[in-house]
């Protein structure tokens, strides 16, 4: 099997980490080969938790639901792949390209990496769907309000963001977030032609 490379957006409470694990673990029963993870909002959350500077800035960002500066996620991901990628890694990635400079540096780095192959998996639910599976997770950042924040920005900032990706030559999977778990899985697996 050959190297695959995804994005995965979608709003908060789509379940991007359950179909993210959920795809690694069929990888690794198909593959050899490693896989990098690349989870921007655990990134940001160890970050906070380092009790640095650094760390003290990020929480009182995150924790009031405002997205991060983009300069930040850049960083992060920049570093989590110059350390760690050796371009024979699978590349799953979620909670990036939340606005033009990360999208275009994060699309940039896959061609750098030579990951020309990039798709994009997006899981579309409604607002009303993401506040109730946010709510029912339990999260200390996940009150109603600062939901209702993310969700705000995930429509100004976030969804622009592929249309940009196409633009750029991308391929963009829409796939429906509503259904049970396993549906979804499918539906992702038969778009990026797993199944």
């Amino acid at each position: 099997m050959k190297p695959l490379t995804v994005l995965f957006f979608g709003s908060q409470g789509a379940g991007k980490g359950t179909q993210v694990k959920m795809l690694m673990d069929l990888l690794r029963s198909k593959s050899d080969r490693e896989i990098i993870r690349i989870d921007m909002g655990q990134e940001l959350r160890n970050l906070r938790d380092t009790g640095t500077y650094a760390g003290k800035l990020t929480g009182e960002i995150i924790d009031n639901g405002i997205r991060i500066y983009d300069f930040m996620a850049i960083y992060l991901q920049t570093k989590l792949l110059m350390e760690n990628f050796t371009g024979e890694e699978h590349i799953i990635a979620d909670g990036l390209a939340r606005g033009d400079d990360q999208t275009r540096g994060f699309d940039d780095m896959m061609k750098f990496f030579k990951r020309d192959d990039l798709q994009v998996v997006n899981l579309v639910i409604s607002d009303d769907t993401a506040v109730k599976r946010l709510l029912a997770r339990g999260r200390n950042d996940d009150t109603e309000e600062a939901i209702r924040r993310r969700l705000a920005w995930t429509k100004t900032d976030v969804l622009p963001q592929l249309e940009l990706l196409k633009s750029r030559g991308r391929t963009v999977h829409e796939i429906d977030g509503e259904p049970d778990v396993k549906t979804i899985h499918n539906n992702i697996l038969a778009a990026l032609g797993l199944s």
